[in-house]
């Protein structure tokens, strides 16, 4: 099974991509700062990371230079820091790819999916189910809604 790691200060982003990501099929562990994800890159192997770049501590720059020396998996920057350097930094430090938030779920999802491997591996991913079926995700409130099929939300 392919296993990504996400790292976020933000435990509704975390609770929102691990629910994404799962739908997908993934499995999911998560890290709530960058020293608990280095030691679980010391720990266990992932295939991909999906990484903050603002939290305490250590940030996410700082983290990816010290995941690079463990893992060779690709690495997806998920940050509200939207600067152009901010951005080249990332990428120079080896990060793959680099998304703001906020973000819409179906760009993640592609950015994942382009990240996941080979082509074949890519088709094995299941597809979307259409617009109710899918899963999107809306924060409001601070309340994490699951749409239903049927149109109404559940929390």
């Amino acid at each position: 099974m392919y296993r990504l790691l996400v790292v976020d200060d933000e435990e509704k982003i975390r609770v929102l991509v691990r629910k994404y990501a799962e739908y997908e099929g993934y499995e999911v562990e998560e890290a709530a700062d960058g020293m608990s994800a280095i030691e679980l890159c010391r720990q266990e192997k992932f295939d991909l990371i999906i990484l903050d770049v603002m939290m305490p501590g250590e940030d996410g720059f700082a983290t990816c230079r010290r995941i690079r020396a463990l893992a060779a998996c690709p690495i997806l920057f998920l940050t509200a820091k939207t600067e152009e350097a901010d951005v080249l930094t990332g990428l120079g430090l080896g990060g793959d790819d680099y998304l703001s938030k906020p973000f819409r779920i179906a760009e993640l999802r592609a950015r994942v999916a382009g990240l996941a491997g080979t082509p074949a591996r890519r088709r094995r991913l299941r597809p979307w189910m259409g617009v109710c079926a899918c899963l999107a995700v809306l924060l409001l409130g601070g309340t994490l809604l699951l749409p239903r099929l049927g149109g109404s939300s559940a929390g």
